[in-house]
């Protein structure tokens, strides 16, 4: 009797386990369904663009804190309405640079970058292969924030997305004296703002809170610039990134590692 009452809870528990598991089945094949498939990227730039256009053509940022002092301020965004309706948009002060980007079918497509320099910065322009020292906030238009970091951090600007790395390029450093209690102060450093479409961001991927096809808005301040020399080769990265200019690392003797890591 025993015996019989342990098969069949031993065939319900497997009659669970098996029901389980087809519907395990079916949600993931529902969830793969639902799935939405790229976009022409060519079609979602022209969106992403208006919806760019849109906010810098309804908001501005607090250039009159700017005026009186160079440095120590946080760039604000505001929409222009009510007491702000006589605000200078930010498509009047925002400057633009086409990125082309190279898609599978081996064409380009043209996307916008718009770059608002609030500070230019007194030392030297970081090419797109160099590392950076800044701090920054990005955030959707709607305002929402996903990912920030009021401290400086260190960025090898080849690990970050195509518009942050070319944005990037468009500030120039600082400088900085030591206190006597080994704190830092940095002085005469580019801050600004970088506006792009998805396709010089996530495009159709998920990257943590942000959603797909969403243009981005990232607030720098770049502190320093390192030169680099990732593979030591004694020659400046700079130099062997990019030099077709398609966005891509340059791989000239195509043996799969790009020139920039390639010291033979």
């Amino acid at each position: 009797m025993y015996l019989t009452v342990l098969k069949k809870l031993i065939l319900k528990i497997f009659s669970f386990l098996t029901l389980t598991l087809l519907l395990l089945i079916v949600s993931c094949k529902k969830e793969d369904n639902e799935v939405e498939p790229p976009r022409d990227i060519q079609e979602q730039s022209t969106v992403d663009d208006q919806s760019l256009e849109d906010f810098l053509s309804t908001h501005f940022y607090n250039y009159d804190d700017f005026l009186n002092t160079e440095y120590n301020n946080e760039l604000i965004f505001d929409t222009i309405s009510g007491e702000n309706i006589s605000k200078t948009p930010l498509i009047s002060q925002v400057k633009k640079e086409i990125v082309r980007i190279q898609t599978s079918e081996d064409t380009y497509v043209d996307h916008n970058l718009y770059y608002l320099i609030a500070n230019e910065g007194k030392g030297i322009n970081p090419a797109t292969s160099d590392s950076t020292y800044l701090a920054y906030e990005g955030t959707l238009l709607n305002g929402y924030s996903f990912d920030s970091s009021k401290s400086p951090i260190w960025f090898d600007l080849t690990q970050v997305v195509r518009g942050f790395r070319e944005g990037a390029s468009k500030f120039k450093s600082g400088y900085f004296t030591v206190n006597d209690d080994n704190t830092v102060n940095f002085f005469g450093y580019g801050q600004g703002a970088l506006f792009f479409p998805s396709g010089l961001g996530y495009f159709n991927q998920t990257a943590g809170s942000v959603p797909p096809y969403s243009p981005l808005i990232f607030k720098i301040k770049l502190y320093l610039v390192n030169q680099t020399d990732h593979d030591d080769d004694g020659i400046l990265s700079a130099e062997e990134y990019d030099n077709d200019g398609d966005g891509s690392p340059d791989d000239t003797d195509q043996d799969g590692v790009p020139d920039y890591l390639d010291a033979d």
